[in-house]
């Protein structure tokens, strides 16, 4: 599991931190860039609840992982033959229809391949920072030497040998996943999990607080093109992007303990304040120099954070929800924020320029972290 982790999110590394340039060069405009993101949120969040029960109730979810990331990376290829607008917003369309839940699948394999062995889910999404790391670097490279599209290349080649690395992986029995769950009930209807959801008051604060920093910080996905006007090249745009995966790494580990002895809620609020220290430095000092402290204390973050919002989620999900649940939180809401801040995000970058995109960014995370603070961290004080 700890290799496929690797080579999952190393696919992401050598595309996710250069995909705006390669629209930036294909003369999109920030709008445009914007709309494409609204796309694949509006499409992930209609489908990725379906795929969220189904891999619920299936006994052996492998399958449906390997062939979604299969759609992938086809998806990609077909991308990076794309010059014209329309034909990249058709092709992003169907890709968030088919894999939408990949995360969430895969954050459930994770967990359940941790518990068997005794370990955090931190101990195997350590290795997804360490790929991420490598491939960010290395992408930024080959890129800064030949062109943006051996990005997807890239992608394409390292996702296959994900799929053929699952098959090596021994899926854990549906009843593995029912006790780290708890899930004793048989399948419930969707208007049951919602109702469920908006029941528990923890979920619901932290559904709000996750609507509110999603729309602060949605912007920040013009890093790239930001680090390229203040005159990154490439291949330093990838090294950037490294630091802080690398953070991460040790990070993880700390997050499991941290979590063991603060509970996630506390942890959860640690990484947002982190974020929200990490955009006021470019706030106050946009420059290369500040971005590469902003990763750093990002790759903090998202320790805590990455580790913390698992579960939280599956600690608070009602019974045999648990799929659907982290599917509803990490694609079909923040999928609703995106549908509406992507176009006005890229708008703002269009009119204003990226600066302000951080000084939105902070302001949701300053929300976001007052939320939790006084609707599940305060209030579970009181409740003790």
């Amino acid at each position: 599991m700890r290799l496929y982790y690797v080579l999952y999110f190393g696919a992401m590394g050598s595309v996710s931190p250069f995909i705006n340039l390669f629209y930036i060069k294909n003369h999109l405009s920030g709008t445009e860039i914007g709309v494409l993101g609204t796309i694949s949120a509006l499409v992930g969040l209609i489908s990725a609840p379906f795929w969220g029960r189904l891999n619920d109730t299936m006994r052996r979810p492998r399958l449906i992982l390997q062939l979604t990331l299969l759609v992938n990376t086809l998806a990609y290829y077909f991308l990076s033959r794309q010059t014209v607008f329309l034909d990249m917003a058709v092709i992003i369309g169907f890709n968030a229809l088919i894999t939408s839940c990949v995360n969430p699948q895969s954050q459930i394999l994770a967990l359940a391949a941790a518990h068997e062995v005794g370990s955090g889910y931190g101990s195997v999404r350590m290795w997804g920072s360490l790929g991420w790391a490598v491939m960010a670097t290395l992408s930024g490279l080959l890129v800064q030497r030949t062109s943006l599209i051996s990005i997807f290349y890239e992608f394409g080649a390292i996702t296959t040998l994900a799929i053929l690395v699952l098959f090596l992986v021994k899926t854990p029995p549906q009843k593995s996943v029912e006790q780290l769950t708890a899930i004793k009930s048989p399948r419930i209807p969707m208007r049951q999990v919602l109702l469920d959801m908006f029941k528990n008051r923890e979920l619901t604060a932290f559904m709000v607080a996750l609507v509110v920093m999603w729309i602060g910080s949605n912007g920040t996905s013009f890093e790239s093109v930001f680090l390229q006007q203040l005159g990154a090249k490439t291949n330093l745009i990838g090294t950037i992007n490294t630091v802080g995966a690398l953070v991460e790494i040790p990070m993880m580990l700390i997050a499991d303990r941290v979590m063991r002895r603060q509970g996630s809620a506390k942890t959860l609020l640690a990484g947002v304040c982190s974020y929200l220290l990490a955009s006021a430095i470019i706030v106050i000092h946009p420059s290369i120099a500040s971005f590469f402290i902003y990763r750093m204390i990002n790759g903090v973050s998202m320790g805590l954070y990455a580790v913390s919002f698992t579960y939280f989620i599956v600690e608070r999900a009602p019974a045999q929800q648990t799929v659907t649940m982290l599917a509803l939180y990490s694609v079909t809401i923040a999928g609703m924020v995106s549908i509406l801040m992507s176009p006005v995000s890229g708008w703002i970058f269009d009119r204003v320029g990226a600066y302000w995109l951080y000084v939105i960014a902070l302001t949701g995370y300053t929300t976001a972290a007052t939320i939790i603070y006084f609707g599940v961290v305060k209030k579970k004080r009181k409740t003790i």
